[in-house]
């Protein structure tokens, strides 16, 4: 079982449930039920149910010895965390937001034209990143893969970069949400993402590309800012102008380009 699926898992039964959480703080392969009962707070019974919710889960298994015997402690079962939670903070667990993840800042007035502009996307922490992926992709997020095309990538930004939030593309995702990593350092995957950017997106626009570790692999965030609401941003390798819809990119049709002509929004 991965990871991912495991934090999960235990997002699942942790929720509204603080003190399951603290039982599963306490398996550490030397307290028995008893001592952790004790320790949490909780009659005997109740602590002995949630190791079982927890056990069914596949988030711990009970201790065996060297002969594969099941290990007891004062009549009671000792168990143990599975090998890939040991060493996962339980920060993991919990959810990072009471609702949605706030992924934009709050709009400041442009002297200028006397209009309003959204800044730029926050980069999400390593925690909200494992919340978007079991999300999924939508308006704002995309998954790339690694070892997909920069040219891919940058008509994705084009399609970002006509709409009134921006977005974010994290690289090192499949399209599930499985977290796999970059194949590549950030400083490489910028300068060929940059390069591609210059030779495909005309006017050039100007991206971040940041860097999180995420459950020990490395996710790069393409930071794509808000639509300017003066430039019209084409893809140069076809001459059209392309628009993010959902999960999805279209191309512009004759009344969105009118829309973008006149500074309004479309997306």
């Amino acid at each position: 079982m991965e990871l991912q699926e495991l934090i999960s898992r235990g997002r699942f039964i942790f929720s509204g449930a603080p003190k399951r959480l603290e039982v599963f703080r306490l398996v550490d392969g030397k307290r028995n039920t008893k001592e952790i009962a004790i320790k949490v707070g909780r009659g005997f019974e109740a602590a002995s149910n949630d190791l079982k919710k927890l056990k069914d889960m596949g988030l711990i298994e009970q201790k065996k010895d060297n002969d594969e015997k099941v290990v007891e402690k004062d009549g009671c079962a000792v168990y143990e965390k599975v090998s890939l939670l040991r060493h996962v903070p339980l920060s993991y667990f919990q959810e990072p937001h009471s609702g949605k993840i706030k992924v934009f800042k709050k709009e400041r007035i442009s002297k200028e034209a006397g209009k309003s502009k959204l800044s730029s996307l926050s980069v999400p922490s390593e925690n909200e990143i494992l919340d978007i992926c079991k999300h999924g992709e939508d308006q704002i997020y995309e998954f790339k893969a690694p070892g997909i095309e920069a040219s891919k990538v940058s008509k994705e930004v084009a399609a970002f970069l006509n709409t009134k939030v921006g977005g974010l593309i994290f690289y090192g995702v499949d399209d599930d949400g499985s977290i796999i990593g970059s194949d590549t350092r950030r400083q490489d995957f910028d300068q060929s993402l940059q390069n591609s950017i210059r030779n495909t997106i005309s006017p050039q626009p100007n991206i971040e590309i940041k860097e999180r570790d995420v459950l020990g692999h490395r996710v790069l965030v393409v930071v794509i800012p808000p639509w300017d609401r003066k430039n019209i941003y084409q893809y140069k390798m076809d001459g059209r102008v392309y628009i993010r819809k959902g999960t999805n990119i279209f191309v512009a049709t004759p009344e969105e380009l009118k829309k973008l002509g006149k500074g309004e929004y479309v997306v």
